[in-house]
């Protein structure tokens, strides 16, 4: 039988020092005390040892001890890395607030522990759930990385070697870029690639990328730009579909065209190019047409990417500047800060 014991602990933050622990064990077993050696003794015979962001904080503090008593193939689990995966789509897990466990009492391991093992479970049954394409790709790509590699283990899941590129592009297919280089991405940013393909097969507009995955993996943005915001040039379902900003300015604003200005088509040239990914100022005579380049931009880039053109400065400074003018008109004297 698997035993796991599911662990967090309380770090003096300036010199290092284990102030508190905190154990539950799969049996209903507890532990609540700051000797290490005692903690030690306590997951003696355990299989599988885990926590939440344990492979970038926990581990620090107690992997000499571990190592010290010899405990032998003791696997480890971070429920922090493999939440992402299971839980890419807003409501995101209401255990969850980035990278943190949502606690109700401030500097209690064992109630964080207790918590570790509730997302646990919650996320060994959101495995069992996805489709078993999604399961093998995951499996894939992920089965040998060290973040991961507990989690598959304890769920004993395994699977033949199987053609992972094909695989990807037979499940997202059009959903990704047909001619994105998927065995490049694979063989140097497969957790990066992971966390894309969570997000993406959830198809929701309104769900992100957990901040904290951006600033662990900040290759994210890069794989899921090339799987989804880098138009091919030979032209593919989705690039089709997807970045086509004619299709993009009906559904959003329905429009069948965009306006010209002295029969130059700027704010299609405007959109274009920002579609493509290229560098641009533009300036229009008036708002509205900002606001139609801007948000059909934006529009297009969340959907395939989350990303938005940042507006909010200039459109404060406009509307300050025009507040203002208006004021001075009206001779009222009131003070406008920014």
């Amino acid at each position: 039988m698997r035993t796991i014991t599911f662990f967090d602990t309380e770090i003096e933050p300036n010199g290092g020092k284990i102030l508190d622990i905190g154990g539950t064990r799969g049996d209903g077993n507890l532990f609540h005390s700051g000797s290490l050696t005692d903690f030690v003794k306590f997951i003696s015979g355990s299989d599988y040892l885990c926590g939440h962001n344990i492979f970038n904080h926990d581990l620090k503090y107690i992997q000499n001890a571990i190592d010290a008593a010899n405990i032998k193939n003791l696997k480890f689990i971070d429920t922090l890395h493999i939440s992402p995966l299971l839980f890419p789509c807003r409501p995101y897990h209401a255990l969850l607030k980035d990278d943190k466990l949502q606690t109700d009492e401030i500097n209690n391991p064992l109630n964080d522990s207790k918590k570790a093992k509730d997302l646990f479970y919650d996320e060994v049954a959101a495995f069992h759930v996805l489709d078993d394409k999604l399961k093998r790709i995951f499996y894939f790509l992920l089965s040998k990385q060290r973040e991961f590699s507990g989690f598959f283990n304890f769920l004993q899941f395994k699977e033949t070697d199987i053609d992972i590129e094909k695989e990807i592009r037979q499940k997202f297919h059009g959903q990704i870029c047909e001619h994105a280089d998927l065995a490049d991405i694979i063989s140097e940013n497969p957790i990066e690639l992971s966390y894309c393909l969570a997000l993406i097969n959830v198809n929701d507009k309104y769900s992100i990328t957990p901040p904290w995955v951006l600033r662990s993996y900040p290759s994210v943005e890069r794989v899921m730009f090339l799987l989804r915001n880098n138009p091919c040039l030979g032209g593919c379902i989705y690039c089709n579909e997807a970045l086509d900003i004619y299709k993009g300015l009906k559904q959003f604003f329905g429009f069948d065209s965009f306006r010209k200005y002295e029969g130059e088509p700027l704010q299609e040239k405007a959109v274009a190019a920002a579609v493509k990914n290229k560098s641009l100022l533009v300036v229009f005579p008036t708002g509205e047409r900002v606001i139609i380049v801007t948000g059909c931009i934006n529009a297009l880039r969340s959907r395939v990417s989350g990303t938005l053109v940042n507006m909010i400065h200039a459109l404060l400074r406009v509307i300050k500047y025009n507040y203002c003018k208006q004021c001075m008109r009206s001779k009222d004297v009131l003070a406008l800060q920014y």
